[in-house]
């Protein structure tokens, strides 16, 4: 009788447990249909959703604010996958943020995380019933843009190794071969170069020694020249001040000799004119007596007959 009892406690046990996990279950099921969620829709054309289920998380800042719905691939976009993801309403979704897919390296699971490129664009208008979900834009994961990079890379040094094919070609290296037999002919002139650069130099400094020899002369002798100069330019200008005073001596006495000859040719003058006068009287004189003694017989005998006016006699 113990065994069967036994057996019927288990199993009722079991019962009782079957029938708690399916009410959990229920309410669970219940309660996430009861909860109300903001749907969106996103398009992933470059990112790999290898490890991406349904439920799987759906991330903002490492906290879980919903889950993927589900996927297919889109008609309307060739080579597009359609997924619907379910977030909480208070998810700060904006026209900035983007889809990423992250994968753990560990487990292979891939979860969906949103990041919002600007913190002050405006948030994405809510989808009301019977219209279509709101789109987020398909970001670019870690993992792409480190592919990316590589093979922008990879890209990089082959074009670099082909040039450096180019560079190293038969005729270049010729070309390389010839540069470095003249260095090394030029390094092997060079210690001649630098003996003789070296006397060109001493000579130089030589030269500049005696040039500074005879700019110190010169300089000497410009100094004398100089005081010579301020010596004869004194007595130049005392010299030119005597003859100064000179010219105004020579001066006036020229001016007092011009008035003394003034006076002496009014005087001179006066005696000229009266002396004209006294010849001009004598000259008349003189002019009559020749009249007179033109016919002395009438002038003893007095006039003829011929000669005599009317009413004149003898």
């Amino acid at each position: 009788m113990e065994p069967e009892a036994k057996y019927t406690l288990v199993g009722a046990s079991v019962l009782v447990l079957l029938a708690l996990l399916t009410g959990a279950i229920v309410w669970l099921a219940s309660a996430s249909r009861s909860t109300d969620v903001q749907r969106y829709t996103i398009y992933f054309a470059r990112q790999s959703l290898e490890g991406l289920q349904e439920r799987s998380d759906v991330r903002m800042k490492g906290i879980r604010v919903g889950a993927v719905t589900g996927f297919s691939f889109a008609a309307q976009r060739p080579g597009t996958v359609e997924v619907r993801i379910g977030v909480d309403p208070a998810t700060p979704v904006k026209a900035s943020t983007r889809a990423v897919v992250d994968r753990n390296l560990i487990t292979g699971l891939a979860t969906i995380r949103l990041q919002n490129l600007t913190e002050d664009s405006p948030l994405v208008n809510r989808s009301r019933p019977g219209q279509t979900d709101p789109v987020i834009a398909e970001g670019a994961s870690q993992l792409q843009q480190f592919s990316e990079t590589a093979n922008e890379l990879a890209q990089r040094a082959g074009e670099t190794m082909r040039r450096l094919n180019t560079t190293l070609s038969d005729q270049n290296q010729a070309a390389l071969a010839e540069t470095l037999v003249n260095l090394r002919n030029l390094s092997r002139s060079a210690d001649g170069a630098v003996t003789r650069a070296d006397a060109a130099l001493t000579s130089i400094a030589r030269t500049a020694d005696a040039v500074g020899v005879a700019t110190t002369g010169v300089s000497r002798d410009v100094h004398r020249l100089a005081d010579r100069y301020d010596t004869l330019g004194a007595e130049a200008t005392t010299s030119l001040r005597d003859a100064s005073a000179a010219m105004r001596q020579i001066s006036g006495d020229v001016s007092q000799l011009s008035r003394h000859a003034e006076s002496l040719l009014v005087d001179s003058n006066a005696e000229m004119r009266l002396t004209s006068q006294q010849l001009r009287g004598t000259a008349d004189a003189v002019g009559l007596a020749a009249r007179k003694f033109r016919d002395p017989r009438a002038t003893f005998f007095g006039p003829g007959e011929a000669s005599l006016g009317p009413g004149e006699s003898r």
